[in-house]
């Protein structure tokens, strides 16, 4: 609302001044003079018959009382010192009038207009000093500046101004989440610092239960070292510990005797068949037969009461390779192809039997090397034991296949913090051992990827000098623990992935695994599986366990029959994991 202190727009006379409405107690009329001059009466210096000679002159009348107004800046607001935000200014000033001569020559039709652009221009540089959070900082120095009162040329006096500045509701929200944004952080950080107080706790519980474990499982085997692991042995041990099973034991004693007399008449009559199949056909010559008929029926001696397990007997081991694979009827003997000679060569030279070897195999027409990488990591603890038994039952698989055992080329790596190659690349038998397997620190990829980096294209290069036919190597990943060399080892990885010599990785997740990671490790995406999240860890060795030992004998048939065909055999239990995603 405009404000104007000439209380007429235009001369009127003296004589009709109290016709003026609202007409203040105090108050100046100006006479404008022919000379072009200003003549002022006021009470203090105008006496009553004065007034009554001037009564018919005309004049102004001015207003000389206290004004008070209160204004928020909207239209030119103050910036603070970023020029991105604006302070909320509200003004409250106070003036009056102290040369009525100039309010008349300014005719000023709103004095407003000139109190405020004054006030604005003095205190937007103090303002522009600030932040926008200094609102009260900013506020005491701009009325600390402004020494009352100030005369304004218009013929107005400043006697009174107060400026209250605050941020704009922009800004104060801001401000507002600001504050709650760092009380929140003040108490995630605590709570951090809870969580992983707790964290540590049970992870020195759980070490120290682990630690238990390992030394019960130590005192266990040390236990058992001097144990025959074979039936009667087992048999032995049962009824140590459960005597009220010894009529059970004696009938399963008994019942395994007979199938073990059963088997060994069975082939020692199957080998008998096969004397005289080489005695009509003239394969054997009469000087050749003694020898022959030894080494035919000599192996199917029944073997020591409480051999071990897994051990071949003596007579079975010293079996000439001509009885283990005889020739074809039209053809003569055939020398061993490990270089001795033929049985009864030695004698009739008249030197000493030559040593047949224990373990003739075919030689396969390609070879198909498999690379088993397991995870030993803290998070993997549950489950070595099982992992153990996967690698002791994928051993007996292959044994038990010599021809497919003969195809391929197995090699162990372990991963936590570092990784190990726990065995070489080698053919399985028997005689294989198979490592035991030890929880880690950490769960790095990296290391084991960069192993498999430098393994892989040299073992490769050094099987096609030994056969014509390598087939792309395997590798079966288990994971069982995030990396925590995120980035890394991704690196190493594809750069394995790009060699000539790339493997396919089939890659296994149990646990808690994220299942991208699993994906990324995989080669291609129908070579990622994961066993349930929900699942015993030692159900998921399991799960794995049979997946690696169908699939090894899968690539070993495919490799004797001069194929290259992967096709992973997965279990029940184990899924795709893009079929889930």
């Amino acid at each position: 609302m405009s404000l104007s202190l000439i209380l007429n727009d235009r001369p009127l006379l003296r004589a009709k001044i109290g016709t003026l409405p609202n007409l203040p107690p105090h108050f100046a009329v100006v006479y404008p003079l022919d000379s072009g001059g200003w003549e002022v009466e006021s009470p203090k210096h105008r006496t009553t018959t004065q007034k009554w000679l001037h009564k018919n002159k005309l004049c102004y009348v001015v207003d000389l009382g206290d004004h008070r107004r209160t204004a928020v800046l909207t239209k030119t607001p103050l910036t603070c010192k970023d020029q991105a935000h604006r302070f909320k200014a509200t003004i409250d000033v106070g003036f009056r009038v102290h040369d009525p001569v100039a309010v008349v020559r300014g005719n000023l039709p709103d004095v407003l207009s000139a109190v405020y652009p004054y006030l604005i221009s003095r205190i937007r540089p103090y303002a522009m000093q600030f932040a926008i959070d200094e609102a009260f900082e900013a506020q005491a120095r701009i009325n600390g500046s402004l020494a009352l009162p100030i005369p304004l040329p218009e013929g107005l006096t400043l006697y009174y101004c107060d400026v209250q500045l605050e941020p704009d509701e922009a800004v104060r929200e801001f401000v507002r989440s600001r504050t709650q944004a760092a009380r929140d952080w003040e108490r995630g950080r605590w709570e951090h610092t809870q969580v992983v107080g707790n964290t540590r706790h049970e992870e020195v519980i759980t070490d120290i239960k682990h630690v238990a474990q390992i030394e019960r499982e130590q005192q266990a085997r040390a236990a058992l070292a001097a144990v025959q692991l074979d039936f009667r042995g087992l048999v032995v041990e049962h009824l140590a510990k459960h005597p009220a099973d010894t009529e059970k034991a004696m009938d399963l004693l008994l019942r395994w005797e007979e199938g073990r007399h059963a088997r060994a008449l069975d082939q020692e009559q199957r080998q008998i068949e096969m004397f005289r199949f080489l005695v009509d056909k003239n394969i054997v010559r009469e000087v050749d037969l003694p020898d022959v008929r030894n080494g035919v029926l000599g192996g199917m001696l029944p073997p020591a009461i409480g051999a071990p397990m897994g051990t071949a007997p003596a007579a079975a081991q010293a079996l000439p390779p001509a009885a283990q694979y005889p020739a074809s009827p039209s053809a003569p003997p055939a020398a061993p192809p490990w270089g001795g000679t033929r049985p009864g060569a030695a004698q009739e030279s008249g030197g000493t039997p030559a040593s047949p070897a224990a373990d003739a195999r075919p030689t396969p027409t390609g070879l198909a090397p498999v690379y088993v990488v397991l995870d030993t990591s803290p998070a993997a603890a549950g489950c070595v034991t099982q992992l153990r038994d996967a690698l002791s039952s994928l051993q007996t698989a292959l044994a038990l296949s010599p021809d497919v055992a003969s195809a391929v080329r197995l090699s162990l790596l372990t991963f936590s913090d570092t990784a190990d190659v726990r065995m070489p690349l080698t053919e399985v038998s028997w005689q294989t051992g198979v490592p035991d397997l030890q929880s880690g620190n950490g769960c790095r990829y990296e290391p084991v990827f960069r192993r498999l980096l430098e393994l892989v294209p040299l073992e490769t290069e050094r099987l096609k000098q030994q056969v014509t036919r390598v087939n792309r190597p395997t590798v079966f990943f288990l994971v069982a623990g995030d990396p925590e060399d995120s980035g890394r080892w991704q690196a190493v990885q594809q750069e394995l992935m790009r060699h000539p010599y790339r493997p396919n990785v089939i890659a296994c997740g149990i646990g808690a695994i994220d299942r991208r990671t699993v994906t990324r490790i995989a080669s291609h995406p129908e070579f990622a599986v994961e066993a349930d999240p929900q699942a015993h860890l030692a159900e998921s060795a399991a799960q794995f366990s049979m997946l690696l030992q169908n699939t090894v004998l899968h690539l070993g048939r495919s490799a004797v029959a001069g194929s290259s065909e992967l096709r992973p055999e997965r279990p029940r239990g184990l899924r795709l994991i893009q079929d889930i995603e």
